[in-house]
């Protein structure tokens, strides 16, 4: 315990220098980064399902002898997948200043102002593509699939009736094209899966007036969470039957609850005594020695998703060392914009 305090009092003095080493001077251009901070993307992906009577539901157990009906228009909501993964922005709070004299022109910085590399070409930026987060409803017909005498009939039993005529008519129609007792059977296989798909067709929405119907719209919901502390089934999301996904005080929603654990970075007394070193001619460019956390997702008293992710907000800033610029041939340095660490250094 008593390193431990040992060490984050001598990292805090580390931080003091290395704000001091890159205080600006009036008239001074400086080039400003970021360090990348860590954010958990919790995915939401799930249905909007809605189901209306038919006309003749009544009439279904009689004619089509089933009682597997709907009998009340309703609309509910059903998680299909829950998953996350790590997504990076630029951090406010941990912003650094290179100060003229170190060739500020061979820094390469990405779109969001983290470290790219140094003496290598900016990156490129690849335009995002759209992403469709919900399907469009299907827009079905009012108009009932009957006949004229169907539909002139005089009562809703008649018409129900005359509905179960025409599915009987066509079942029987099927069997037969199948069993090659049509006087006209198509040509080819292609063009009796065409009529026998027709059939189903037809076949479906006259049921549909029995069963009633059956509507999917897909949604997908994407919250963002940022790690800080430790927590144990912190509530980020609530998902109700009835309303989608609704806000984490709407009790009506079942929780999504994330647990985390972190392991933060932290500098020893003899990685302390090191960097000061380093600080005391300083290169002015830092880059990140970043932490980890354990992750856990819970959703209806399950584990949805589970998974240990680099934390960059957990980690510590290190300064380049000096010596690495001292040669004639300047090195080629890449930085993992998503930690912050170095990716490697060519010479």
């Amino acid at each position: 315990m008593k390193k431990r305090i040992l060490s984050s009092l001598l990292l805090s003095i580390v931080m003091v220098t290395m704000v001091s080493a890159q205080s600006l001077h009036e008239d001074e251009f400086a080039v400003v980064y970021h360090m990348p901070l860590t954010q958990l993307a919790v995915t939401i992906e799930y249905d909007e399902v809605t189901v209306a009577p038919g006309p003749f539901y009544l009439y279904a157990e009689r004619y089509l002898g089933t009682k597997d009906v709907v009998q009340e228009p309703q609309t509910r909501y059903e998680v299909t997948t829950i998953r996350m993964a790590p997504h990076t922005i630029a951090d406010p709070n941990r912003s650094f200043n290179v100060l003229p004299g170190i060739d500020q022109q061979l820094l390469s910085l990405t779109s969001e102002g983290m470290l790219y590399g140094y003496n290598v070409p900016t990156p490129s930026v690849v335009p995002a593509e759209a992403i469709a987060t919900e399907l469009p409803k299907t827009t079905s017909s009012d108009l009932m699939p009957l006949m004229e005498e169907q539909l002139v009939a005089s009562s809703i039993a008649k018409m129900a009736e005359g509905a179960a005529k025409q599915i009987y008519h066509i079942r029987e129609t099927r069997m037969n094209i199948l069993a090659g007792d049509v006087e006209h059977v198509p040509a080819d296989g292609m063009s009796m899966q065409l009529v026998l798909n027709e059939l189903d067709k037809r076949e479906k929405a006259l049921a549909e007036l029995f069963i009633g119907t059956k509507n999917v719209v897909h949604h997908s919901y994407t919250i963002y969470y940022t790690p800080n502390n430790d927590v144990k089934d912190v509530v980020i999301a609530r998902v109700s039957r009835f309303a989608g996904v609704v806000a984490n005080e709407d009790l009506s929603g079942e929780p999504i609850r994330l647990t985390l654990k972190g392991q933060r970075q932290e500098l020893l007394p003899m990685e302390f005594e090191e960097t000061k070193k380093k600080v005391q001619a300083p290169s002015q460019i830092y880059y990140n020695l970043p932490g980890s956390a354990d992750i856990t997702l819970q959703f209806a008293g399950k584990t949805v998703a589970q998974a240990k992710y680099i934390i960059a907000q957990y980690g510590v800033a290190v300064p380049l060392a000096k010596n690495i610029f001292t040669t004639k041939q300047l090195p080629k340095i890449y930085f993992n914009t998503q930690t912050g660490n170095i990716l490697s250094i060519q010479k």
